[in-house]
């Protein structure tokens, strides 16, 4: 009898831990499927992002706020039947899409890092070619 009351005690107070707890953070993910505006680094990750099917309308915009107004535009983009592709940079407050259908990343352009906070490894660039200065 006292291990059950014990026992009840204990999840009563987990549960009161839990009840006041912060809710859990959104983790970013790599897929934006469906319209609507993304917040960079809490919804979705930064990145190039391509659509994955061809659409016959489709409208976006990278955002420095939270509302896709047009003083907030950084960049706007779309396309007419076919597939549209974005790169969705870090500094990026949000990204807003229409009519896009699912979009998916295809290059990251976050680096981890290592406890120093510097990158822990070499970048490859997959979507450019290295310039003169970078060759030499």
């Amino acid at each position: 009898m006292r291990k059950t009351l014990w026992l009840n005690g204990a999840a009563l107070a987990a549960a009161a831990v839990l009840a006041t707890a912060a809710p859990a953070q959104a983790t970013a993910t790599g897929i934006i499927g469906s319209d609507g505006t993304f917040q960079v680094g809490v919804d979705i990750k930064p990145g190039v992002y391509t659509t994955t099917t061809a659409v016959k309308a489709c409208a976006w915009a990278r955002l420095n706020a939270k509302t896709p107004e047009l003083s907030a535009m950084l960049e706007t983009g779309g396309a007419l039947n076919g597939k549209a592709t974005v790169e969705i940079k870090s500094g990026d407050v949000a990204f807003y899409t229409v009519g896009c259908g699912t979009w998916k990343l295809k290059t990251t352009t976050e680096f981890p890092t290592g406890s120093s906070g510097f990158p822990t490894g070499s970048a490859s660039n997959t979507t450019g070619s290295a310039t003169s200065a970078e060759q030499g």
